[in-house]
Formats: C-alpha cells, sequence, structure tokens
C-alpha cells in the first residue's frame, strides 16, 4: 500500500511540475510574441475605470488586450444586463481569462465573450465603450481604427497611455504612488 501511495504521490508530482513548466513556456512565448505584454490593470482601479466608462442601458464594452478578463468581469458583475467582449492575441493571459470566465459563468449569469485574436483584426463598429491599457505607439496604431470603425458618441478610455494626435476629454487622476502602475485615464469619445 505505502509503494503504491508513493507512487501515486511521484506521478502527481510529476503532472503537477508538467503544468507549471507548461504555463511557464505558454507565459515566456505569449510575451515574446505580444506586442504589449501582459500587466494587469490593478484591481484597486476598477471601480474608477467603471465610473470613467459611464455605462448605461444597451451599452456593448470592448477590452482590447484584455489580459485575465478582471475589468471584464468586474463590469459584468456589477452591470449584468450590459454586454462585454475582450479581446486577447497572447496565449497565456487568453488561457486564464477563459479559465476564469468559465468559473464566472457559472457562479454569475454574465454576458461576457473572450476572443482570441488580433484586435487590429476585429470590427469594433458595435462599441459603445472600449477600454484600453496599451502601451502608447500601439494607442496611436489604433487611432486610425478608431476613426474609422467607431461610431458617433463612443467612450474610450485608457489607463495610462493618451493618443499623441487626438486630445481627451478628460483626464482621471487615480492618486497613485509614484511606482505604481495605472496612474491616470485618459477619457476620449469619438
Amino acid at each position: 500500500m505505502i509503494i503504491f501511495i508513493t507512487y501515486l504521490f511521484n506521478w502527481l508530482a510529476f503532472i503537477v511540475l508538467l503544468s507549471v513548466l507548461c504555463l511557464l513556456l505558454l507565459w515566456m512565448w505569449s510575451n515574446i510574441r505580444a506586442k504589449v505584454p501582459f500587466v494587469g490593470v490593478p484591481v484597486n482601479v476598477l471601480k474608477d475605470i467603471e465610473k470613467a466608462l459611464a455605462l448605461k442601458e444597451g451599452s456593448v464594452v470592448y477590452d482590447l488586450g484584455c489580459g485575465d478578463g478582471r475589468v471584464l468581469f468586474y463590469l459584468a458583475k456589477n452591470n449584468p444586463k450590459l454586454k462585454y467582449i475582450g479581446i486577447e492575441n497572447s496565449p497565456f493571459p487568453f488561457v486564464i481569462a477563459s479559465v476564469l470566465l468559465y468559473w464566472n459563468k457559472k457562479i454569475n449569469n454574465i454576458n461576457v465573450e473572450i476572443i482570441k485574436k488580433d484586435f487590429f483584426d476585429v470590427d469594433l463598429s458595435n462599441a459603445t465603450h472600449i477600454f484600453t491599457y496599451l502601451y502608447p505607439n500601439v494607442m496611436d496604431d489604433l487611432l486610425p481604427k478608431f476613426d474609422k470603425e467607431l461610431k458617433r458618441g463612443t467612450r474610450v478610455v485608457s489607463a495610462s497611455f493618451h493618443f499623441t494626435t487626438k486630445r481627451e476629454i478628460a483626464l482621471v487622476d487615480l492618486k497613485r504612488g509614484k511606482y505604481q502602475l495605472a496612474k491616470q485615464l485618459y477619457i476620449y469619445e469619438f
């Protein structure tokens, strides 16, 4: 019996180690491939993001580069009747978001969809609200797409990074420390 338990323990340890190694490799590959590495929005600014988005009945919210989906899940929990679409191209955060989506759909009745695609290849014309946490060069690359696809009045909220050639309608100081992430929210209307 002890030999069987030892044998079983060794196999379980091997499976756990192999799983961790696979996740580590997936994470490394994701960061090498991505235009923007996965850096999650701090949880304590989610309420500010929700306020800046100014959601209303019928809103369709996109999160470009949604990472683990934390913004979408937070918004969906507080505003369950709205539609949420996350777009993530990197494999590691997409896997995390998919697992969390499965779990959240079991617990809460949320209308969230996570798409594994490059957001430059996704039609955003039905968006009423967009959230981003992307690098400045990616923001500027998105501007022509936004100008072409977004309908009048679409609200875009960006954490930390702004467009260099478009003026925001509001800037929210999140009053975070010198070395903390997501210090400001830039709010745009198209």
